[in-house]
């Protein structure tokens, strides 16, 4: 059986020793986050706060993050053993988000076990907020959650990850990319003049932020993704103020509309990113108005930490961008053995190993990701390995391009439109606040296989390598208990 809910979920991580509750009292205002990110650098526990400043006796009291920040807790996720690889891992998300599973809709569910509205919503003072970072333009409550939109005449509907800015009581600024899909949403409804309705599911199971900053095609909805990863159907219900649909058993949902008249947008940022700067600038950008805000009882608000990697998103996204590069290039080519959006980016460096068989192998692996929708955010740095190098181990990728990459043949460059978020581009050099021009590289890390072959290298197009042969380190690992070394 999937995890039904947040609150079960935490039961799972208690469990398995992946989870601090922390009652020592804790400041909203920039602990909350510098505790966080030191449990991120050390690697250590998802972090449940039960006792935040200003908020002791507020409608929200707790505040949950580092879900997913660690291997074995997505590995847990999605129902395997805590040591699951991550190259297993991307193997498995690959197979089930296939499997697509559509949700079951419920009349009665937890989520609406309270409700405020309209002059009783005031944010900042019933839920315990973060400011994250000391620059941040204002305290983000969405960061880690569902934001749920339909298209205006169609059956579509999307789950996204968009930033929120608290600005006032009933009011978040949000901030979406052009192209985006919720952006695709937007235009539907301005080109008729009207509001989109949207929905924000925060705290449930962890399959929700998971999926909502993944890669799924337009036109397929998000939850059918997650039933395919739960390995069955999520139960939906639908909203008080407009026919959307969240996860029965969040747990808050913030109901509102979207708006698409540009006169009203405000100011927004700046944020500390996912590429560890603050490389956008404060722009106005739309505003969602709430109506409703339904919430369990003695709710748990859910978010995570943007900033220098490896932080929360860093680590589930490499996982589902593996899966979605690895899709990508398997449908488009051969000879493709592993792909890894390295989490010490998430984004920008993808590693790929590939079988070397042809000549321009590896030049297709970069234009067949340059190619696609993928590429305004994924792969700006495509490298790529022979099978020999363990793409999860950065220690094998260094040894690689220190000695297989050279300057004439292994690095090529290719212009294009990289990630709005990129600090490599100068904001007077930006083509819009959206879009910026940069360079993408080729890293090829391969052995060249056009080369001749030599006496000088044993009859080898490459040097042998300088390692014990199989023989001698089979006998050596089959003795190993009798050296008397311990480790």
């Amino acid at each position: 059986m999937a995890i039904k809910d947040l609150r079960e979920w935490i039961e799972v991580l208690e469990k398995e020793g992946e989870v601090a509750k922390v009652k020592t009292k804790v400041d909203w205002n920039l602990e909350l986050g510098g505790i966080t990110q030191e449990t991120f650098d050390r690697e250590g526990p998802a972090l449940l706060f039960e006792n935040i400043k200003d908020y002791e006796d507020a409608l929200c009291k707790r505040f949950f993050t580092g879900a997913l920040a660690t291997y074995p807790r997505i590995a847990l996720m999605l129902g395997l053993p805590k040591n699951t690889p991550p190259k297993e891992l991307i193997s498995i998300w690959r197979k089930r988000a296939k499997n697509l599973i559509k949700p079951k809709i419920v009349s009665n569910g937890s989520c609406k076990e309270n409700r405020i509205k309209g002059d009783e919503i005031d944010l900042l003072k019933q839920f315990p907020v973060p400011l994250w970072h000391k620059l941040d333009g204002g305290r983000y409550i969405g960061t880690f959650d569902g934001v749920v939109t339909k298209e205006r005449d169609g059956d579509w509907i999307n789950v996204g990850n968009y930033r929120r800015m608290v600005h006032n009581k009933n009011q978040m600024g949000i901030a979406f990319p052009l192209g985006q899909h919720i952006w695709m949403h937007w235009r539907s409804f301005r080109k008729k003049g009207e509001h989109v309705p949207i929905a924000i599911a925060a705290g449930w199971n962890p399959i929700l932020p998971a999926v909502s900053c993944a890669h799924v095609p337009p036109g397929v909805c998000e939850y059918d993704v997650m039933g395919g990863l739960m390995g069955e159907p999520i139960e939906l219900i639908k909203c008080e103020t407009s026919d959307l649909l969240v996860p029965a058993s969040a747990e808050v949902v913030f109901e509102g509309e979207l708006n698409t008249n540009m006169d009203t947008f405000t100011m927004e940022g700046p944020f500390g990113e996912y590429t560890g700067y603050y490389c956008t600038v404060p722009s106005k950008r739309p505003v969602v108005t709430l109506k409703m805000i339904t919430f369990r009882n003695n709710p748990i608000l859910q978010g995570t930490l943007e900033g220098v990697p490896i932080n929360e998103d860093h680590r589930i996204c490499s996982i589902h961008h593996s899966a979605s590069v690895f899709d990508l290039l398997e449908e488009r080519m051969s000879g493709v053995k592993a792909v890894n959006v390295d989490p010490s980016t998430g984004w920008a460096n993808v590693f790929v190993q590939i079988d070397n068989s042809y000549y321009g192998q590896v030049q297709q692996v970069a234009a067949n990701i340059w190619s696609s929708g993928i590429s305004t955010m994924v792969g700006k740095n495509v490298f790529v390995f022979d099978e020999d190098i363990d793409i999860w181990d950065l220690r094998k990728v260094m040894w690689a391009f220190a000695y297989r990459v050279t300057s004439d043949r292994g690095i090529a460059k290719f212009p294009g439109w990289i990630s709005p978020l990129d600090p490599t581009v100068h904001p007077k050099d930006m083509i819009h606040e959206a879009i910026k021009k940069g360079d993408r590289l080729l890293i090829d890390a391969t052995k060249p296989i056009d080369w001749p072959r030599t006496d000088k290298w044993f009859g080898e197009k490459f040097p042998p390598l300088a390692y014990p042969d199989e023989e001698t380190m089979k006998n050596v690992r089959a003795k190993w208990s009798q050296y008397g070394i311990q480790k």
